[in-house]
């Protein structure tokens, strides 16, 4: 498994931690600062020095009390002989918290062209729905009939003439 894996599923906990409102992200970007030293690399990476001293080095060196997380994650890091990836875990971290702050895309798939009017009111619709700034980008599709598809990331909602005909299809059928 390579490093960036390693370091990835580091992050994605912590920033789940992050997510439930755990308060880390300072003193993780402290501890990587310093874990980023050469002084404290060459102490971190190096097998003589038990996992421990290698734990309290970086602890000592941040200078403060740090959050209970961010020493547990020390503590194991160090045990496993890992502590020399905090920094990449705490750049991963904060890529992550600016995905999560920042725009996302929404595809739209409409039977007819939006004029402009309407394509504002849709992406200031979606924004106000998601919370975050959103990059609308419209395709045009007559196959839906009518109506509109909207897919953010994995949700896909369907507002097409074409489904609402097929599910009143459906029920007639049966």
């Amino acid at each position: 498994m390579s490093t960036t894996q390693i370091s990835r599923r580091y992050a994605v906990a912590l920033f789940e931690l992050i997510g439930e409102g755990v308060n880390l992200r300072e003193d993780l970007a402290k501890a990587a600062t310093i874990v980023a030293l050469d002084e404290v690399s060459e102490v971190v990476a190096s097998p003589e020095y038990p996992a421990s001293l290698k734990q309290d080095v970086v602890v000592t060196a941040v200078g403060e009390k740090i959050a209970p997380e961010v020493e547990r994650l020390l503590a194991v890091l160090a045990e496993r002989e890992k502590l020399s990836l905090l920094p990449e875990i705490s750049a991963l971290v904060e890529e992550m918290i600016r995905l999560a702050e920042s725009e996302i895309d929404a595809e739209v798939t409409v039977a007819a062209k939006l004029n402009k009017a309407i394509a504002d009111k849709l992406t200031k619709a979606l924004e106000d729905t998601t919370g975050k700034k959103v990059r609308v980008s419209v395709t045009q599709d007559k196959a839906i009939l009518g109506g509109m598809v909207v897919r953010i990331g994995d949700r896909k909602i369907d507002y097409s003439l074409r489904s609402k005909l097929a599910g009143l299809h459906r029920v007639l059928a049966s």
